[in-house]
């Protein structure tokens, strides 16, 4: 028999509270994963990793990354995971470790035969073209995508990278209600928003946060395109992009329908077949060189049954190559967008896996060297019998906001001073670290009613211009240049569920306003089941 007293019942809610908290904790960790080709050691992008026995699953990130909760380790899960040309693997998750980076490894799959050309009774069995997979593959959309309704859970974000570094990490947990490929997406779809954030841990950059600028081209700008749809909002604009869902209608270029317009836009020709899930693939290689445009891209349909599992369509600028990529990628030039989407099999339909849309943009950026202040240094007298101002100008000193280069520092050209319209002379220049200091020897003689025009107030009517200088780094003064970012939108399927159809009831986003301001949060309770798969922060 135990005897509780006062004092060891608090105790022991004490330790119910503190052991809950623990508990609770750990539960709601995650493990921090990265998956990486096991021969060359580079990361592996958007392969499907599924919870086996479970309908849920997750996509790594483009840097191979992504994150598993703590709670299914306690449950002995184990993840399967496959991307197309690699051999599938199944790892148990007791392995892994909350505090350090679970690497796996996938092994490329040895790609299997092509169609074997066979003579028999001197009958040859022709091989398929690019041409005719495709065209099949296209007259059976009707029979292997559905066309009934059926809703998805999954994980949203749009970002921006600007030197590799993720910015404006906007982060949701969502579901779609999509009533079948007979009926248009934006007009019939709906989508529930259950949770967003925005990621804090990441820098925050309110420039390129900012809207696109269509019209005037002034501030943030995509260079030679313009984006579809653009006044809906990110996850409006990205479903818009889905050539497969949407491949009745007019897409993106040079995509546009894909139905009509593909074959005629690109040259297509096919490439090793592949595999994914022993699931034989055809490859076929995209590809259109338009002017100063070049589009390259890949899409694997499998055999027998035609049904498109991915399609890669990238387009660039083959005016500005980019040293940072590698051979091929150079000879192709500057990244405009690209577009990369995965469906998966599921009773012998194909629903959406993942889709990722990035398009570069330029942003307007403030000068990295310019004046900071200016004070001059000027005598005023008044004559009454002639009821005028005598202004006698005698230096004007300038600051900038770093240490001037000594070149052309000196230089006399490289400066204009003007009172109202007039042109003030500089006799000599002084430069000292991040001044200068211009001597003058000028005098006005101004009426009482030029005087009175100008307020008074000799600094408001002068003007300055400052040209050709560096500072110690050699940036130009006042030079404003643009600088280059991708921006990301993605979504990434958890869970699917078949012949599941839109909820009555509100709480739908509103499509043409932003994700992140006002949206209606739906009730939702299974939150917990879903997680939000925030790439890994790198130091």
């Amino acid at each position: 028999m135990f005897l509780i007293t006062k004092k060891s019942s608090l105790f022991f809610l004490l330790f119910l509270v503190l052991f809950s908290n623990l508990i609770n904790a750990q539960e709601n960790k995650l493990f921090n994963c990265k998956l990486i080709n096991s021969k060359n050691k580079t990361p592996l992008p958007f392969a499907t990793i599924l919870i086996k026995n479970k309908a849920k699953g997750l996509i790594s990130n483009i840097d191979g990354g992504f994150k598993i909760p703590y709670k299914l380790k306690t449950l002995n899960d184990t993840l399967v995971i496959s991307s197309i040309g690699y051999t599938t693997k199944e790892v148990s998750l007791s392995d892994f470790d909350t505090d350090i980076i679970n690497v796996i490894t996938l092994a490329e799959k040895t790609e299997i035969l092509n169609e074997v050309v066979v003579i028999a009774s001197k009958k040859k069995i022709k091989r398929r073209s690019a041409l005719e997979i495709f065209n099949l593959a296209l007259e059976k959309i009707p029979e292997n995508y559905p066309f009934t309704p059926f809703s998805y859970v999954g994980y949203y974000r749009d970002y921006q990278i600007k030197e590799k570094e993720y910015l404006n990490l906007n982060e949701a947990i969502m579901e779609v209600f999509d009533p079948g490929f007979a009926l248009n997406d934006f007009n019939h779809t709906q989508t529930r928003i259950y949770q967003y954030k925005k990621n804090t841990i990441f820098p925050i950059d309110t420039i390129a946060s900012k809207p696109y600028d269509f019209i005037k081209g002034e501030k943030k700008i995509s260079s030679n395109f313009n984006i579809r749809n653009e006044n809906g909002n990110e996850f409006t604009i990205l479903r818009s992009h889905d050539a497969i869902r949407n491949y009745n209608i007019n897409t993106y270029d040079f995509v546009n329908r894909l139905d009509f317009n593909f074959v005629k836009n690109h040259q297509i020709k096919r490439l090793p077949d592949t595999s994914i899930n022993n699931i034989p693939l055809y490859c076929i290689d995209i590809y259109k060189a338009l002017d100063n445009i070049i589009v390259n891209g890949k899409i694997y349909i499998s055999k027998g049954d035609f049904k498109i599992y991915k399609m890669q369509y990238a387009v660039y600028d083959n005016r500005k190559p980019n040293k940072k990529l590698d051979t091929q990628e150079q000879s192709f030039g500057k990244l405009l967008y690209e577009i990369i989407l995965e469906y998966q099999l599921k009773k012998e339909k194909m629903y959406l896996n993942y889709i990722s849309f990035n398009n570069t943009f330029e942003v307007l950026q403030n000068p990295k060297f310019t004046t900071v202040g200016a004070e001059i240094n000027y005598t005023k007298s008044f004559d009454p019998i002639s009821n005028t101002y005598e202004i006698i100008f005698n230096s004007f000193e300038i600051t900038f906001n770093n240490i001037l280069s000594p070149k052309n520092a000196f230089k006399k050209s490289n400066y204009k001073l003007w009172y109202r319209d007039k042109k003030l002379k500089i006799d000599n220049i002084k430069v000292n670290k991040d001044k200068v200091v211009l001597y003058l020897n000028e005098k006005l003689i101004l009426s009482s009613r030029e005087m009175k025009s100008s307020n008074e107030k000799i600094e408001n009517n002068i003007n300055i211009k400052v040209k050709n200088l560096k500072d110690i780094n050699g940036n130009l003064v006042n030079q404003r240049e643009f600088i280059s970012y991708n921006q990301f939108r993605e979504f990434f399927v958890q869970e699917l569920k078949i012949n599941s159809s839109k909820p009555s009831g509100t709480f739908f986003m509103l499509k043409n306003d932003p994700i992140f301001k006002n949206q209606p949060i739906a009730p939702f309770e299974n939150l917990s089941d879903y997680w939000l798969n925030t790439p890994l922060k790198t130091d």
